[in-house]
């Protein structure tokens, strides 16, 4: 690939996680400290680009690259230099939200990204042969990416026309939608199955085939879901429900493919819990989109966006994204994952995402009731943010220490 070492492009991935991490901890703290130096648009568009063009999206390239194609082909000059221009504009990304927002500069290496990951990804799906279920998950990943970066190119004609506008903030909404629910649900489960696949872990391909069938006829026009804030028609919301339910039969056939998986992996009590948890995670995602469907939990969403709509974001990107991608590169062997920093790394992680979590959710329910709300509801959730910090660095750390000397 792009570095001799493959390692190393994950524990970039990994750094730039610091950094969206750290950018989000800044976010909390300000709530809780509010002040007038920090930008709080700024800061949080630099937060978000980076958690999943940086992290997630990195971290799940590298799992197809090393799973799906052939080493000789993705020693390849195209791969080296997409991949390298790929870093290079995140890295800029970094700086370019806080300093200026999202203005030309930043819109620019948006572009150069958006075009560098085109000829990247159709390289991949030339050198992307089979038609086992997590192939054809990945291909459909991919598919649902390119359909996802039609919106950014569409947002820079939306802002000169019409500024920022119901069709400005739908079709960011299209795009992060096609991102979330297409790009990494197809890819990483994908990469899962490929993996259980490899371990000779036995399961039934129609369980596979009807959960990619059901997942698959419900993402389109689960996109609903994200535009019924701006509409009051009932037709949006019936066809939101329909997909969300779809997405929830889809998820029984998970449920069903995890059963037979479970009894037969041979791995660590970490790479089960991470596994539970991811799948937890992505469960509650799907009740909160069936829930979603409902006029009423549209009012209050938009009403409570601080507890609900930040919940379910961050339920998807940390909750599901980041600890599912955690068990691929462990189970890749890419990371080291037997030394006790990488234990207490995930441990703080793991309870990090929880209690924001749940005080997110609580606080919002909370408010939805007209109960009393949390005591020193900010400060709590701060702490609890710097946990997950506090876990992806030990994370980060944990992969300079010799597999030798860690603890077996």
């Amino acid at each position: 690939m792009l570095f001799r070492n493959d390692r190393t492009l994950i524990l970039y991935a990994l750094l730039l996680f610091i950094f969206s991490a750290i950018y989000g901890l800044i976010l909390r703290w300000n709530f809780a400290f509010p002040s007038a130096l920090i930008s709080y648009k700024n800061l949080l568009q630099g937060h978000s680009h980076v958690a999943f063009l940086g992290w997630g999206y990195l971290a799940a390239i590298y799992g197809v690259l090393k799973l799906f194609i052939p080493k000789e082909k993705r020693n390849l000059s195209i791969y080296k230099v997409t991949i390298s221009i790929i870093i290079i504009t995140i890295t800029l990304m970094l700086f370019s939200f806080i300093l200026s927002g999202y203005k030309v500069f930043s819109i620019v290496l948006l572009s150069v990204f958006g075009v560098a990951t085109y000829v990247l990804f159709f390289r991949i799906l030339k050198d992307l042969k089979g038609k086992s279920t997590s192939t054809i998950m990945v291909k459909y990943g991919i598919y649902y990416y390119l359909i996802s970066s039609l919106a950014t190119w569409f947002l820079a004609f939306v802002i000169v026309t019409q500024g920022k506008t119901n069709l400005y903030y739908n079709s960011v909404y299209f795009y992060l939608h096609f991102l979330y629910n297409g790009f990494f649900v197809f890819t990483l489960f994908g990469l899962l199955f490929k993996i259980l696949k490899n371990q000779k872990i036995i399961i039934s391909t129609l369980l596979k085939k009807y959960f990619f069938i059901f997942l698959n006829l419900a993402c389109i026009p689960a996109y609903i879901l994200s535009v019924l804030w701006s509409t009051t028609s009932l037709t949006f919301n019936v066809i939101g429900f329909l997909a969300s339910f779809l997405q929830l039969i889809s998820l029984l056939f998970l449920f069903k493919i995890l059963k037979q998986a479970l009894v037969q992996i041979n791995w660590s009590y970490t790479s089960k819990l991470l596994l539970k948890v991811a799948i937890i995670a992505y469960s509650f995602k799907i009740l909160t989109q069936l829930a979603s469907s409902f006029p009423y939990f549209v009012e209050k969403s938009l009403a409570l966006k601080p507890y609900f709509i930040i919940g379910y974001l961050h339920l998807f990107t940390l909750g599901f994204m980041s600890v599912l991608l955690l068990l691929i590169l462990k189970q890749l062997k890419t990371i080291y994952s037997n030394s006790v920093i990488l234990k207490v790394g995930i441990g703080f992680f793991l309870t990090g995402i929880t209690f924001t979590e749940l005080l997110l959710f609580l606080q919002g329910f909370l408010l939805l009731m007209n109960q009393k709300l949390i005591p020193n509801y900010t400060i709590i959730l701060l702490i609890f943010s710097f946990f997950i910090v506090v876990g992806i660095i030990n994370i980060f750390i944990s992969q300079f220490v010799k597999p030798a000397l860690s603890n077996k």
